[in-house]
């Protein structure tokens, strides 16, 4: 049997080497690959557009069967709910210009881009969800939220009740899983009335069953840059 030094090394060459310090901080070594970019924005003053918003929706809820889509229980409006003239839709679709446009920016060659938008209410209740899917022939997809995600009451539900979680999109990035690796975490967002998340639109996600006391509503877009 070998001997050991008393720091239980085994001794070799490998003792005599030393780290040698990087000429630069790693910082400017590092290329981000595949990034994934997924904003979230809170806008202030919201509370009157938002208490239009859920009075109009509430109400076509009532009269409307809505559409059966990612949703599990729940309703879904038809997708032109964006599109109408009323004041708060053609407020709504202000801002989605204002942080689809910011983000196109961002990530895309400068230009001058075309925006063609749709958008669609949804309303979910105690356990009722949106199973995994992803939203197909546009640029950007986004979530405004009208009410926010009200916390379920204690002992009912769990953790995630009606969190939004993106699927991470690397097939191999689950082999060495770690939950202290901020490049495997689970990506869930809850955010409150008036925030707004745009991401990729081939972007996998869903919504957790929600256990909240009140209506969770929020509006879902697509926007095709051209």
């Amino acid at each position: 049997m070998s001997k050991r030094h008393k720091s239980g090394k085994r001794p070799g060459a490998a003792d005599k080497a030393r780290d040698e310090p990087l000429a630069r901080p790693i910082e400017d070594c590092v290329q981000l690959v595949f990034p994934t970019p997924i904003a979230l924005h809170v806008w202030p003053d919201s509370q009157g557009l938002n208490a239009a918003l859920k009075q109009a929706i509430l109400a076509e809820e009532a009269k409307s069967p809505g559409l059966d889509r990612s949703n599990v229980g729940g309703w879904h409006s038809p997708m032109d709910f964006l599109l109408r003239p009323e004041p708060p839709q053609q407020r709504l679709i202000g801002r989605i210009r204002s942080m689809v446009g910011a983000m196109t920016d961002a990530v895309m060659k400068p230009g001058q881009y075309g925006y063609k938008i749709e958008g669609w209410a949804n309303v979910l209740r105690k356990g009722q969800y949106n199973a995994i899917h992803q939203h197909p022939n546009s640029t950007w997809s986004g979530v405004y939220y009208v009410t926010g995600n009200p916390p379920p009451a204690e002992g009912e539900g769990t953790e995630y009740s009606g969190k939004i979680e993106f699927i991470d999109p690397r097939p191999g990035a689950s082999a060495t899983y770690s939950i202290e690796n901020t490049m495997q975490r689970r990506s869930l967002i809850s955010p409150g009335p008036g925030g707004m998340i745009v991401f990729p639109s081939w972007m996998q996600h869903l919504v957790h069953p929600y256990f909240g006391p009140e209506e969770r509503i929020s509006i879902a877009f697509n926007v095709l840059v051209n």
